[in-house]
């Protein structure tokens, strides 16, 4: 039987996987077994955490590539001295993003356990980037209110000290992806911002209608990068 391309997306807490079909499933960490994924793949795999899965993975599969982050490939040329040092999700988000937007200056905000922000130039040059706490994370800063809740509320003052811990922590995090936006719009008139990550859907009502949402990008990113590699 031939094998077919699947493209696997292991994060800080979920793993995401699909086909060169559009529809992806996802299973949390602790949940998630290799004996999910369907049998006879090629695997494009990008993993940040959790190699105990990566290695279960490649029990399974005899075809596995672990894309890695490189100084150039395609028509992206990343800002790192040692590409290594470059999460493979980042790098694999700014792929997915030129696909979608080849030749654009781009904004790239993955939402997820970590806020990860990344310009790249409309010549595909990376301009570097920031890391910041994701949502649960800043929740759990400060033990005294600490909670691991992901819940949205209405960021707007509150009567309770959970309700306002929750909703100051969620403005914190809108407020920055917001300033990003502001500040790159400025510079670049005819820019492409671009939201994916975990946690950024339920944030859309709160950002401006310029913004483009892709659940995927990384998992978009895998799939450029193996049609580049033949």
């Amino acid at each position: 039987m031939s094998q077919s391309n699947l493209f696997v997306d292991i994060g800080h807490s979920a793993v995401k996987w699909r086909t060169l079909d559009p529809e992806v499933f996802s299973q949390s960490v602790d949940k998630f077994s290799e004996k999910s994924l369907p049998d006879n793949q090629s695997i494009w795999l990008s993993a940040v955490a959790h190699p105990q899965i990566v290695e279960a993975i490649n029990m399974k599969f005899s075809d596995v590539e672990i894309v890695k982050s490189l100084s150039h490939f395609g028509l992206l040329t990343t800002a790192y001295k040692n590409p290594l040092d470059l999460g493979s999700d980042r790098f694999l988000g700014m792929l997915g993003a030129l696909k979608h937007f080849p030749d654009r200056n781009l904004l790239i905000i993955d939402v997820g356990s970590a806020l990860t922000i990344d310009v790249v130039n409309d010549s595909g040059e990376h301009q570097g980037g920031l890391i910041m706490p994701g949502l649960e994370a800043i929740r759990g800063s400060f033990a005294k209110f600490a909670t691991n809740s992901q819940n949205l509320n209405p960021s707007s003052l509150q009567t309770s000290t959970e309700e306002a811990w929750l909703s100051g922590t969620q403005a914190m995090l809108i407020s920055t992806i917001k300033e990003q936006i502001t500040g790159f719009e400025s510079e670049q008139q005819d820019g492409i911002v671009i939201l994916t990550g975990g946690s950024v859907r339920s944030l859309i009502s709160e950002l401006p209608e310029t913004v483009n949402y892709f659940d995927n990008l990384v998992l978009d990113g895998l799939e450029s990068y193996s049609k580049s590699m033949g």
